[in-house]
């Protein structure tokens, strides 16, 4: 598994325990969902999120890109981070019916599933906007 894998399982992992722990326990657990989704799209523009370090230690394999620009997984988490900071902002902030968290679960699941299967929508729109495919190292 590459370090961006195990990003995205842990990611997808979080989100939907973090819904489930919102809607069951406490609707501030949403917070903990937007702080994944602030983590994921920062992630892009910075390629540095608190998990690598772990993941990094633990000895996953990082992935590269041969051509400049952003790779698919930076646009995965500029995907997946927008969808996720909209809906739970306009949930707690906008009054929106928290069923609009569907939205957010169903990223959540597909974050994970695509650590396992190696893909996943927001996948293939990075690849046809153009981010380019990167190779584990």
């Amino acid at each position: 598994m590459t370090i961006n894998a195990a990003l995205r399982l842990m990611a997808g992992t979080v989100i939907i325990a973090s819904l489930a722990l919102g809607t069951y326990v406490n609707e501030y657990w949403y917070y903990l969902t937007g702080f994944v989704g602030l983590n994921l799209f920062q992630s892009a523009f910075t390629k540095w999120c608190p998990a690598v370090a772990i993941f990094q230690m633990v000895g996953l394999k990082a992935e590269s890109c041969s051509t400049g620009g952003m790779t698919v997984n930076q646009g995965v988490h500029i995907i997946a981070g927008l969808i996720v900071m909209a809906t739970v902002a306009a949930v707690l902030f906008a009054g929106m019916t928290s069923q609009l968290l569907i939205v957010t679960a169903v990223v959540g699941v597909s974050l994970a599933q695509s650590s396992v299967t190696g893909w996943c929508p927001a996948i293939m729109i990075a690849r046809l906007v153009g981010f380019k495919q990167t190779t584990a190292n």
